[in-house]
């Protein structure tokens, strides 16, 4: 799921979730209903499930979470 031998590696789940980390880090946290807004400012060309995969990663690794409705940077 996170590396694709047959995708480009702009393409692949690792690289979507580092991209968005980092996109995540730079504003601190996201309301969850701009969610898309985010995914477009890193690559509009991309499907939303893949950024979604992305985001299910960066969670389940605990480097986002949500708190009040807001997406959440988690700094460690």
């Amino acid at each position: 799921m996170l590396i694709d031998k047959d995708s480009k590696p702009k393409d692949t789940i690792l690289y979507l979730s580092a991209q968005l980390l980092a996109t995540l880090k730079k504003h601190g946290q996201v309301k969850l209903a701009l969610i898309e807004e985010l995914y477009e400012e890193i690559d509009e060309k991309q499907p939303l499930f893949k950024y979604n995969l992305a985001l299910n990663f960066l969670f389940l690794i605990n480097k986002v979470k949500i708190e009040g409705g807001d997406l959440v940077y988690v700094p460690k």
